[in-house]
Parts: C-alpha cells; sequence; structure tokens
C-alpha cells in the first residue's frame, strides 16, 4: 500500500508565518500576555479561574533566582543530617527538574543520588536493595502532585521505613510540587503535625 505523501511549499509557509506574525502585532498579543489578558484564549466561562492561575508561570523570572539559592541551601543540609543516599522519585516531565538539581554544581547531594522514574516492580525492587533506606532521603517531584504513581510509591517508600523501624519515617520525605496541591497539603500535615523536630529537613 502507497503512504500518503505531503509536499511542503516554503511560500506559502511564509506568507502564512508573516500574517499570523503581523496578526500577533496587530493584536498588541505581547504585552496582553504579560498583563494577564485571558481573552487570548477562547474558553468557556467556567474556565476562566483555571486560566488565570495557569499563566503563573509568567512569574518564573523573578522566582527562579531565589527558588534555586532555597535548593542549593537545602541540599547543602543532607550530609549534615545524616543521609547518605538522596533518591527523586518522579515521573514524566517533572525528571527533567529532577535532573537539572542533581547537575547544580554547588548542590551536596549526599554521597549517592538515584533517580527513580518508573513503577516497574523489579525496577524499584532493585533500586530498595540497593539503598541504606534508614539513611536515605526521598524527593518526591511532582507539579500538580496528583500523580497516582507518584502518591503510589510514597506510601511503599513510608511503609519501607516503618517496616525497619525508622521512628520517623516522615523526616525522610521531601516534596517539590504546587503549594495547594495533593503533595504539597500532605507535606503541611507533616509539619505541624510533629512529626519533624525543629531544624530538620522538612
Amino acid at each position: 500500500m502507497l503512504l500518503p505523501t505531503q509536499t511542503i511549499l516554503p511560500g506559502l509557509l511564509e506568507n502564512g508565518f508573516r500574517r499570523e506574525l503581523q496578526n500577533l502585532s496587530d493584536d498588541n498579543t505581547i504585552s496582553r500576555l504579560w498583563s494577564r489578558d485571558h481573552s487570548l484564549w477562547p474558553v468557556e466561562g467556567f474556565q476562566v479561574e483555571s486560566l488565570k492561575s495557569n499563566l503563573g508561570w509568567l512569574d518564573l523570572p523573578d522566582q527562579v533566582g531565589p527558588l534555586l539559592t532555597r535548593v542549593v541551601a537545602r541540599a547543602a543540609m543532607i550530609e549534615p543530617a545524616g543521609f547518605e543516599d538522596v533518591v527523586f522519585v518522579t515521573m514524566g516531565n517533572s525528571d527533567l527538574a529532577a535532573r537539572s538539581v542533581l547537575r547544580l554544581p554547588d548542590a551536596r547531594l549526599g554521597k549517592r543520588t538515584f533517580l527513580l522514574d518508573t513503577i516497574d516492580p523489579d525496577a524499584i525492587r532493585a533500586l530498595d536493595r540497593r539503598l541504606r533506606l534508614d539513611k536515605t532521603l526521598f524527593i518526591f517531584v511532582s507539579k500538580t502532585g496528583k500523580n497516582i504513581e507518584t502518591h503510589s510509591l510514597l506510601l511503599y517508600f513510608l511503609g519501607r521505613l516503618k517496616a525497619i523501624g525508622v521512628q520517623t519515617p516522615a523526616r525522610h520525605i521531601v516534596t517539590l510540587t504546587e503549594e495547594d496541591s495533593y503533595l504539597g497539603e500532605l507535606a503541611k500535615e507533616w509539619a505541624t503535625s510533629n512529626l519533624l523536630a525543629a531544624g530538620e529537613l522538612p
């Protein structure tokens, strides 16, 4: 069976590109975007609030510097706190952020670092066997904080920490997520339930 072919006509593409670029300019799109003008997108009324909240990424240029400073400072606390292994647990695109943190030149992340981005039972058991669980810090990375895979791994490793007799398993858990997400709320519960001693990692 012959596959369909596609013909690309550069002249037509260039004309279309220039036309849309002019439309963006005429509509003052860039200024409207930075002012969070939600009318740039055709959405139903009930979607407006969600759209507005999704434009929070526009603040990233001002937030990245202070956030990275906090990440590096927190990473420097890992070894003094007695952690020798660090495991980033993440799914999907969030593993890109984890890989970036692992490459930070000034971040002291313990003696061994691992990235777990799968729920394959054999891979999880293989990692489990390599870890010194009582000296392991787990960092769960999830933008939405809703992934069932991330939640499942969180419960699994909490169970493993309890099984080996760790008295404060929450001390071994850090969450990187949106503030009001499920994981964010869970972290707040841990912080307010006296599971963590003052001065220890959240």
